[in-house]
């Protein structure tokens, strides 16, 4: 086994052990484990660290691929399937070394932050315990090599999630938060199943190498419209766990849970799964399915942007956010820009925990508050948390010079790209509303930097009876902390701990971490080591080369296994034949080299040079649209031109759509969870008066003729027998009588018989 994979494998399972260690003993520990929790986190940042050093730094090769995987359960010949193993796997290339970094790092300073965050909890060792299998959950995804490794790592994390959102249980809204998200993520899982079995039903395979061989070679047996659909059932999954229309709902009531799992969830673990897994199966993903991706995730961005500029709550502003930035990642995976798309993952996770993380010690300091209308002037008490939560908001804006505006901006380049070479048309509908849900963007964050820490404290100017309701938002993590205590020291800095994360993020937001050129354009060392995938061509899927646009860089047309400190890559046969796939033979059976660059159709250099081409384009644009959304935020907050509060019922209606989220909980209240109500009342009905009635008419008829039954035999049957007995028994009786054993009783009746005889012979004679 590759030493890398060893490593790999210490790295999934460490997680996994601090859970069982803080589950079972965090009583018996002192400070209830949480140093546990954080130095096994610790630990394995630093391996994933290494790997990540010996894989993108020392290695850089795009084409780096490296696998082991062992039969887990062998089923041996089942009717009807064939010869059934199921295996398990490891793989490790560049964005799986990016991902195990990207996740054990937030992880961890998630976990450093909870120390000071979730301090005085009664449940503090249960906490941590939870934090430990959510990100082993993650891990277990990002490692897997095939898709039913992947399938239960992501119900494992869908039960994590299920755990942290509802942690307060005590309260109904948490207790209903944990119940929304865990059933809206089903829809999406039972799709992604489905999805899942289309594939195993053609390939008997869940391995990705296996499959994507299959496909190159033609072996899929089913038309097209079968793999689009098969495409498409599996971002189903996707849309679940990364919240894309119309599964959007449950993220922004996920806030219910503590604020530092708000963090991880919506950085490194639960919606970056979705995107992460469109990324591995984007190989298979048909022209058709990733139509439908690009403007789901087109969609989704422009909806989540319109309803968080009205919202209040600091936490749920953020929430719409990353739904939104979360459609610009879908976005881009449907447009091709499948580099721009993971690099905006990375980018995104780190200042989005760090605004996360920040809005945590803003809600801290605030005694709980989190209504950002009665905050105001936090820059002076809170330095620190000002610089950092700015710095992330100028990132998430995509302001020029941070890590969002180099991601983003590849991602609309991209979408300008794809719909000039789709031919114009409503494809133009995507990047349209990728560029104006930036300037949302950028307006929205700007109203929560005015509104939290600039002018003065509006604290007293909240209506007294909402002080009834003070602890409505309140995490019961914090009932340790008297408001007394706070009363007498004021708003102030959060502790070291809460406040070294917060840099650390921060930090990661600027583009210089990921490339010298602030305006990129494709230079940078994460857009070199994540190419666009090779192309699968063929009878099953000849269009896909068209789709893959975007700012990416290009194929290299060798894409032997590399060796890594003399050792050769391949772990086994099938990522041999995944690499070969990968490489030379995918690019020479269906498509032209030309300087070291390989395209499987011909119009994916069409595609991606158009892609390149507009890259200034939306740099321009989308600095445009920024700038607008900014300035529209100074004009509204800062300056007070133009009113927001008459703004609101001058537009009345439109304020109220996007206040109330555009409705969506109640158009599913009424379709969904009332028609399920409706449609249980009807099944209801049916089996009383249906089901049992035929049950119990049944019954009646059986009770009836057994009623008969047993008359019949009771009178007939019976009374025939006993008839028949009482007969005998009367002629035993009679004849009893007669055989008395004494001989002159025979006499007597011998002469009485005699001379009856005489008499009756006698009598004849005289007639």
């Amino acid at each position: 086994m590759h030493s890398l994979i060893q490593l790999s494998i210490v790295v999934l399972l460490l997680p996994l052990l601090s859970f069982v260690i803080l589950i079972f003993f965090n009583r018996k520990l002192p400070r209830r484990g949480d140093f546990v929790g954080v130095g096994i986190l610790g630990s394995a940042f630093a391996i994933s660290a290494y790997i990540f050093w010996q894989v993108v730094v020392q290695a850089y090769d795009p084409a780096f691929r490296i696998a082991w995987d062992f039969t887990w359960m062998d089923l041996g010949n089942v009717p009807g399937v064939g010869s059934l193993q199921i295996k398990m796997g490891v793989v490790i290339d560049n964005l799986t070394s990016i991902m195990l970094a990207m996740v054990t790092l937030i992880s961890l300073l998630v976990h450093l932050y909870s120390t000071g965050y979730m301090a005085g909890d009664k449940n503090y060792g249960r906490y941590f315990a939870f934090l430990g299998i959510f990100t082993f959950s993650m891990l277990g995804i990002v490692l897997s090599d095939n898709l039913f490794s992947i399938y239960i790592f992501w119900e494992l994390v869908g039960l994590s999630s299920y755990l942290l959102i509802g942690f307060f249980f005590e309260k109904q809204s948490a207790a209903d938060a944990q119940k929304k998200a865990f059933l809206a993520n089903r829809v999406g899982d039972i799709g992604m199943w489905l999805g899942i079995l289309i594939l195993y039903s053609q390939f008997h395979t869940f391995s990705f190498a296996e499959i994507y061989a299959n496909l190159a070679a033609g072996k899929f047996g089913l038309s097209n419209a079968w793999l689009t659909a098969a495409g498409i059932l599996l971002f189903m999954g996707c849309v679940g766990k990364s919240a894309q229309f119309p599964l959007h709902v449950w993220l922004p009531d996920a806030m219910e849970g503590p604020t530092p799992v708000s963090a991880l969830i919506h950085a490194a673990t639960m919606v970056a799964a979705g995107v992460y897994f469109v990324a591995r199966i984007f190989v298979l993903l048909t022209a058709d399915a990733l139509h439908v991706i690009a403007f789901i995730g087109a969609f989704t961005a422009f909806m989540a942007a319109t309803i968080a500029i009205t919202q209040h709550d600091i936490k749920r502003v953020l929430a719409y956010s990353t739904v939104s930035q979360l459609g610009y990642m879908v976005l881009g995976l449907g447009v091709g820009a499948y580099s721009a798309a993971l690099f905006h993952l990375v980018t995104h996770a780190f200042f989005k925990a760090c605004l996360f993380l920040g809005s945590g010690a803003i809600i801290h300091a605030m005694h709980h508050e989190q209504d950002m209308r009665w905050m105001g002037g936090l820059r002076k008490n809170m330095p620190w948390t000002f610089a950092t939560f700015t710095l992330a908001t100028l990132a998430l804006a995509g302001l020029p010079l941070t890590s969002g505006f180099l991601s983003k901006d590849a991602i609309l380049a991209g979408a300008i790209g794809f719909a000039n070479v789709e031919g114009g048309g409503i494809f133009y509908l995507i990047p349209l509303l990728g560029f104006f849900s930036a300037m949302l963007t950028a307006f929205y964050m700007g109203r929560q930097i005015w509104l939290v820490f600039f002018g003065e404290s509006r604290t007293h100017l909240k209506p007294v009876e909402e002080d009834n309701h003070a602890g409505h938002h309140a995490h019961a993590s914090h009932d340790a902390h008297s408001d007394d205590h706070h009363e007498e020291h004021g708003v102030h800095e959060v502790s070291w701990n809460m406040r070294a994360p917060l840099v650390i993020l921060a930090a990661l937001s600027v583009f210089f971490v990921y490339s010298p050129d602030p305006l990129d354009g494709g230079k940078g060392w994460f857009m070199k080591m994540i190419p666009t995938p090779p192309t699968v061509v063929g009878a099953a899927n000849p269009q896909k080369g068209a789709m893959l646009a975007g700012v990416t860089a290009p194929l290299h047309a060798e894409a032997a296994s590399p060796a890594v400190h003399g050792e050769v890559a391949p772990a086994s046969e099938h990522d041999a034949a995944v690499a070969t796939h990968g490489g030379a033979t995918a690019a020479g059976a269906h498509g032209e080299a030309k300087g070291g660059h390989s395209y499987s159709d011909p119009r994916q250099a069409e595609v991606v040079h158009a892609g390149h081409a507009a890259h200034y384009t939306a740099i321009y644009i989308s600095s445009v649209m920024v700038v607008l959304g900014l300035s529209l935020a100074l004009i509204v907050y800062v300056f007070g031109i133009i009113d927001p509060d008459k703004t609101a019922l001058a537009i009345r209606p439109l304020y109220l759509f996007s206040l109330n989220k555009w409705y969506w909980d109640e158009i599913y209240e009424a379709t969904f969870i009332k028609g399920s109500m409706v449609l249980a009342r009807i099944l209801t009905w049916f089996d009383i008066n249906v089901v049992d009635g035929i049950v119990n008419g049944v019954a009646t008829l059986v009770r009836k003729f057994a009623f008969l039954n047993n008359s019949f035999d009771k009178y007939v049957v019976d009374g025939a027998v006993n008839f028949t007995a009482f007969t005998v028994n009367t002629t035993g009786a009679v004849l009893r009588k007669l055989q008395t054993g004494k001989v002159q009783s025979y006499v007597v009746m011998l002469l009485v018989l005699v001379f009856g005889y005489f008499v009756f012979y006698f009598t004849r004679l005289i007639h």
